[in-house]
């Protein structure tokens, strides 16, 4: 797997970063935020759905549509412990973390959407996707959207 940055360049990846690698196109959620939490290239994470299923994600085509269980054993593959948590009722993204998700990173999916979330101390939470890099949760950034999904991450590569 082709790491994101150097050794001596360690930050976390943004949009523009995965649109550079994709010709000036933006990239698609599913893969961005494999490649974001795993620190590794847009490329290798489209790669690697496309090993874990080429039924699902032929290979040299753009995966436009991911499923929850291929991204979780993407990033187990690559090391990347998630911890799925049982998510109750159908929430919206904010009114998840104003009920107390606890602070660190979340891999979330939210109605036709996979992003990452930061939440810190006080419930306030930012959100890092294929459009967003630690922008505040607002309902312009998901946070209307509901939630069907959620796993506890590490800290991606370069979050500080």
């Amino acid at each position: 797997m082709q790491l994101a940055a150097s050794n001596d360049d360690r930050r976390l990846r943004r949009p523009e970063d995965f649109a550079g690698e994709r010709g000036g196109y933006a990239p698609w959620c599913g893969p961005a935020v494999v490649a974001t939490a795993a620190g590794v290239s847009y490329a290798s994470a489209c790669d690697l759905l496309s090993r874990i299923a080429p039924e699902r994600y032929p290979p040299g085509q753009e995966i436009v549509t991911a499923w929850w269980r291929d991204l979780i054993g993407a990033l187990g593959c690559l090391g990347v412990n998630a911890a799925p948590r049982p998510v109750e009722g159908t929430p919206t993204l904010a009114a998840a973390v104003k009920a107390g998700l606890p602070e660190g990173w979340w891999l979330a999916r939210v109605t036709d959407h996979f992003c990452l979330l930061r939440v810190a101390r006080g419930g306030r939470a930012e959100v890092f996707d294929n459009r967003h890099h630690g922008v505040a949760l607002s309902s312009r950034t998901h946070g209307r959207r509901r939630v069907t999904h959620l796993a506890a991450l590490p800290a991606p590569p370069g979050a500080g």
